[in-house]
């Protein structure tokens, strides 16, 4: 289940007094108070602060599944935003107006999240297969090992975080147990995909486990003494108590948990999971949109992403049917990878084609390069066809994107372009490169994710494919359809499960019906949407709004519509709520309005 986001809604323990001042001292006292509530927020939270490129307390592990951390979340929630409210907005200037209504906006939303019964609900779901720190945690450890800690703190820093995880996954344990008597669990497909990762990650040898590999790449500086200490401590940490954590959650999951697994797909079907529910769908939309509403728009995508695959078909030259299309792409060896090496060059192919362009239709290039992985074994049967991990903003660490090759044969390639547009350029990694490189901003700005921004963008991005001379084979414009038909149906598929109780099967069977997904990729997501309620709504809702904002702007500039200006409106100020983005962009429209005059 969805943790209550905190990558930018953090807490601290203690904020000092501020006053609003004078009109002079508004900017000042706001960014005062992002600054301590940021410092506070990497003391309490380290995961989440790390995701804001900030590592200064990575030895430490959250303790965010205990009552009393709720509690304070409350508190420090409730005071933060009192404190907001006594700077006068009015006194502010552009950027600090704009990070006022930012922050107002997620600490309210917070705030939802934070409601009684809501915030205990997601502390009874700590683990799922798709984003668990069961799984996060074992990749973080295993990135480690392919970037080698420079100095021994490093190392001692890794040993303490180990055993806080440690302490985590056993209260875990605890509250999964209290969620058993309360009738708030996890239905039996997210826990038996949960089991095998588990197991892959402590099972067989232990002298070979992932966790020891960082050992193995101890740079040859560090003397003797320290490199006997590390090695002793750490292999410790590792056998003695991370992976002796890992098969107690083994264990459990398979005798206790998963004979009491709930048999719902959807939140609507636990203990207060409707209020649950309805705080994802406004955080991770950031709109009022009703659930109902939600259904219909999807169901409206789905008939007008249809009405175009037929003419893509028809243009192809195939003379059956939509249902016999789709099942000819997925089937013809024509449309599948030999092997990595080849959908690894696909990808490059694609990648430095846009990059050669990227000029048509944006004023900068992201400083960062962009390289591609493969996912972990461990991870990757419950892992999407591509994700993407940020590049920093000064360039030196590039963005990456890992490509799922589980199950080569399942894997198109028709949608390789599409695909690269979203995670790559200039989808994810152009956007977060945008808002990173601008050391201007506040950095819970530089390095933000509001979820209909960010992924609206990437499903944006691949509707620009033509302006790179890309879609011009009719089985990759079909593929990039079919991603657009695949998000459409996750509006329905979303809001079938948890507001109106479809079963999982259902839930398989329409994305089947109406995408290019095989029966394995569509269960895998059905389970991905199972374990992370809401958060397949954004992409849709995001590109939907973004697309809007763009028909209004050539609408009311005409012919002195620039594509290059708007994107730089869209990007430039990081990700935000989408009403905020709708009144930024509307100013920036009356100022290019202004300037023609």
């Amino acid at each position: 289940m969805r943790r209550v986001r905190y990558a930018l809604i953090a807490g601290f323990l203690a904020l000092s007094p501020l006053s609003a001042g004078s009109a002079a001292d508004s900017g000042a006292t706001l960014e005062q108070l992002l600054k301590d509530y940021r410092n506070s927020e990497a003391r309490l939270d380290s995961s989440s602060s790390m995701e804001l490129s900030d590592q200064r307390y990575l030895e430490r592990y959250e303790d965010d599944l205990l009552p009393p951390y709720v509690e304070a979340r409350r508190k420090i929630n409730e005071e933060t935003r009192a404190k907001l409210a006594r700077i006068d907005r009015s006194n502010l200037k552009g950027q600090d107006q704009l990070s006022y209504d930012i922050f107002a906006w997620s600490l309210s939303d917070d705030a939802q999240g934070l409601k009684p019964g809501v915030a205990e609900g997601f502390r009874l779901l700590p683990l799922n297969q798709f984003n668990g720190p069961q799984i996060t945690f074992a990749r973080d450890m295993k990135q480690r090992a392919d970037g080698p800690m420079g100095r021994p703190r490093d190392y001692d820093a890794s040993i303490r975080r180990m055993l806080g995880f440690t302490r985590w996954l056993d209260q875990a344990v605890l509250n999964m147990r209290e969620g058993i008597k309360k009738g708030v669990t996890q239905p039996r497909s997210v826990i038996e995909r949960m089991i095998t990762q588990v197991e892959m990650v402590s099972g067989g040898d232990t002298e070979a486990s992932m966790f020891l590999l960082p050992l193995k790449s101890m740079p040859d500086g560090f003397n003797q003494a320290d490199r006997a200490r590390i090695t002793e401590t750490y292999r410790a940490a590792v056998l003695g108590e991370l992976i002796p954590a890992y098969r107690r959650l083994s264990e459990f999951l398979k005798t206790e948990y998963l004979p009491n697994a709930r048999k719902t797909a959807g939140l609507s079907g636990v203990t207060g999971g409707r209020d649950m529910y309805l705080y994802l769908v406004r955080s991770n939309t950031t709109t009022e949109l009703s659930p109902d509403e939600i259904l219909d728009i999807g169901l409206a995508e789905l008939k007008r992403i249809e009405g175009e695959m037929e003419k893509t078909k028809k243009a192809a030259g195939f003379p059956g049917s939509l249902k016999d299309f789709r099942e000819f792409l997925k089937t013809d060896a024509r449309f599948k990878f030999r092997d990595e090496a080849q959908m690894r060059a696909e990808f490059i192919r694609v990648r430095d084609s846009v990059l050669e362009k990227l000029d048509k239709a944006f004023s900068t290039k992201p400083r960062a390069q962009l390289t591609f992985r493969f996912h972990e074994p461990f991870v990757a049967p419950d892992r999407p066809a591509a994700e993407y991990t940020p590049g920093s903003g000064d360039g030196r660490r590039p963005g990456t994107v890992f490509l799922n090759s589980y199950d080569l044969p399942s894997r198109p390639t028709y949608t390789s372009e599409a695909l690269e547009l979203h995670e790559g350029v200039p989808g994810h990694h152009l956007q977060t490169q945008y808002a990173a490189a601008n050391t201007a901003l506040p950095r819970f700005r530089r390095f933000g994710h509001e979820s209909a921004f960010v992924e609206g963008w990437a499903l944006y991005a691949e509707s620009l494919g033509e302006e790179f001379g890309l879609y011009g084979d009719p089985y990759q414009k079909f593929g990039a359809l079919s991603f657009d038909a695949w998000r459409a149906s996750r509006l329905v598929v979303d809001i079938g499960m948890h507001w109106l109780s479809w079963p999982r099967e259902t839930a398989v069977e329409f994305l089947m019906a109406h995408t290019t997904l095989s029966r394995a990729e569509a269960e895998e997501e059905v389970d991905r949407y199972i374990a992370i309620p809401g958060q397949a709504l954004a992409y849709k809702i995001g590109e939907r709004d973004i697309r809007d904002l763009r028909e209004r702007a050539k609408s009311e500039l005409g012919e002195k519509f620039d594509l290059k200006s708007f994107h730089d409106a869209i990007l430039r100020d990081g990700s935000m709520p989408l009403a905020i983005l709708d009144a930024k962009v509307e100013r920036w429209i009356a100022e290019q309005k202004d300037s023609i005059l």
